[in-house]
């Protein structure tokens, strides 16, 4: 972790919903490098680094090999619908 960020458990803004990255295969990282990546990606600390096909910041990703590999979707800017109906 970089300096000063040791003892944090979780990426994204609480109450966001935690999906597999491979589950949202149509958004794509922002940015790379900085304190908020590890050596092997981002380590979910820097606030929102995914973005939609209209670059809106819509999700964290968490990926680096220190941890878990998730993708919190930003509760205010991601919603669920039916598609069918």
């Amino acid at each position: 972790m970089p300096p000063g960020m040791e003892g944090l458990v979780a990426a994204g803004p609480a109450g966001s919903a935690i999906v597999h990255p491979d589950d949202v295969r149509t958004l794509h990282v922002t940015a790379a490098g900085g304190s908020h990546w590890g050596c092997c990606g981002p380590l979910g600390t820097g606030g929102r680094n995914m973005a939609c096909t209209c670059g809106t910041l819509v999700a964290t990703l968490a990926a680096d090999c220190m941890g878990p590999h998730d993708l919190h979707l930003d509760p205010v800017r991601v919603y669920a619908f039916d598609a069918e109906g």
